[in-house]
Formats: C-alpha cells, sequence, structure tokens
C-alpha cells in the first residue's frame, strides 16, 4: 500500500528531473509505500525523457502524458487523480531535497486527521541561505508582507492563520483537497499557493497546517532573470484569485506595489 504520492509537473525539464528523482530516492525511508509520478505537460523532448527515466529508475517511477501543456495546476491535477495514496507531495522538478524524513511526515498526517497541510525550510543556495518557505497572505499590506514575511522566515515563525506555503515543495492531505477542488485549472502559473490556503480552509473549517522547519529543500531562484512577463502573469494571477475569495478588484496590485516600494527603499530591490 502506497502512503505518499510525488507529484512532478514537467515542462522542456529534462535538464531537472534527473537530479531532483535522485535527491527524492536517496531520501526514501519509506521503501516501496512511496509512489513517484512525473506528469508532463508536452514537452518537447518528452520520448527521450520517458525513455531515459525507464532506464534510470524502472518501475520505480510512473511517467504521464500530459496532451497538452494546460499549465502548473492541470498537470498536477492529473498526478494527484492518478495518485493512490492519502498524502500528496506537490515538487518543482527544480527543486532538490536536502534534508527530509518522508516516514516522519506520513506519521504525522496519521496522528493529525485535521493537519491538511504540510511545509519545509527552502534554501536557495548550498550555502544554505533562506527563501521564502512561506508568505503572508496576499490581501496583507504591502510594507506587511515584506517585512513580516523576512522575519518570520528567519526565524522560522510560522502562523497557519494568515500565512501559505511556497508552492515549490508541499505536502497535502489528498482528501482535503479533493473536497476543495483541487487545483484551480483557470490559473495557468503563480498565485496557487495562496489560492489553495483559502479553499481547502474554507472546505475543511477544523483543518491546520504544520511547518517542518528541519525538513529542508534546495530551490534555487537566486540568479532568476528578471522577465516583465513573469511578472505580469504573477500579478493577473493573484488578482483573479483575491476576486474568486470575493476580494475587492485591486488587492493584490495595491499590496504589490506597496512591497515592491518599500523593497526598493530599505534594501535596493524588491525583496
Amino acid at each position: 500500500m502506497k502512503e505518499l504520492s510525488v507529484i512532478i509537473v514537467t515542462y522542456n525539464s529534462e535538464p531537472d528531473i534527473y537530479g531532483c528523482l535522485d535527491a527524492l530516492f536517496s531520501h526514501n525511508d519509506l521503501d516501496d509505500a512511496l509512489e513517484v509520478i512525473v506528469v508532463d505537460n508536452n514537452s518537447r523532448y518528452f520520448a527521450h525523457m520517458q525513455n531515459e527515466i525507464a532506464q534510470r529508475y524502472g518501475g520505480k517511477v510512473i511517467v504521464l502524458s500530459n496532451s497538452q501543456n494546460g499549465g502548473y495546476g492541470q498537470g498536477n491535477n492529473i498526478g494527484i487523480r492518478h495518485a493512490s495514496s492519502p498524502i500528496i507531495m506537490i515538487m518543482n522538478p527544480d527543486v532538490r531535497l536536502i534534508q527530509i524524513s518522508l516516514k516522519d511526515i506520513v506519521s504525522q498526517y496519521k496522528k493529525d486527521p485535521d493537519l491538511a497541510l504540510v511545509g519545509f525550510k527552502q534554501i536557495v543556495n548550498m550555502s544554505g541561505k533562506r527563501g521564502s518557505s512561506f508568505s503572508l497572505l496576499n490581501h496583507y499590506n504591502g510594507f506587511v508582507r515584506l517585512i513580516g514575511g523576512i522575519i518570520a522566515n528567519r526565524t522560522d515563525c510560522f502562523c497557519w492563520k494568515h500565512m501559505y506555503f511556497c508552492g515549490a515543495c508541499f505536502c497535502v492531505r489528498k482528501a482535503m483537497f479533493e473536497e476543495a477542488g483541487l487545483f484551480d485549472e483557470q490559473i495557468f502559473l503563480y498565485g496557487e499557493e495562496n489560492d489553495i490556503h483559502y479553499r481547502i480552509h474554507t472546505a475543511c473549517p477544523k483543518a491546520h497546517d504544520r511547518y517542518c522547519k528541519n525538513n529542508i529543500y534546495l530551490h534555487p531562484t537566486e540568479d532568476r532573470p528578471y522577465s516583465k512577463k513573469a511578472v505580469q502573469l504573477r500579478i493577473q494571477s493573484n488578482e483573479y484569485v483575491m476576486q474568486q475569495q470575493g476580494r475587492p478588484k485591486g488587492t493584490y496590485i495595491r499590496s504589490e506595489e506597496e512591497r515592491v516600494k518599500w523593497g526598493k527603499r530599505l534594501f535596493g530591490n524588491v525583496g
């Protein structure tokens, strides 16, 4: 019986996926109770990647082909529906597990039936520089999001009622996620984390989340180039999420403008 299903969505991710899988299997303390599902969103060289995964990992990895690139959420939904375990781990292909106990995560879910989401500590380089393991909900004032997020991440101070986990690597109870409707497939990319937090806790009022600071993953975002298109897409997606939550139009835009303004004033960048 499978106890944890890891879903990894790929799109032209061949440079990343093998390192991701190698790190995952090197931390597998669940043995055959671990299920690994790769969902490919119609990559250019899918056939080569599929063959390479089969040669390297045999039957330990299920590879599903998506006929379209319907976005991050749509690809993950395919994997979640295929998954056979009660606990789902969502992981980006450029993530590398550094220190983690999958067995302990499963045990926490078994002991606590109201546990919905579990998040981990993110680092952005091998020197241990911290990333944003979690963020304040996007309707908060931008200055509060900026300073509060920095302080909370540096001190490992997580408050699930006011914060959501980074979507690069986290766990969720499948039944609760299904109750909430899984990923909103209207969101192509960005904003999913805030949306998931809101819908799960709306659908499951007794649910709560937990941050496991001793479980660590690498998400090398430090050297990502600035992309105006990505910024525009993030704003568009988060505005959609805010309106789905009943927030007035412009809620996220105003918050983000404030966050960027204070980031430039205090740190010379957008934070």
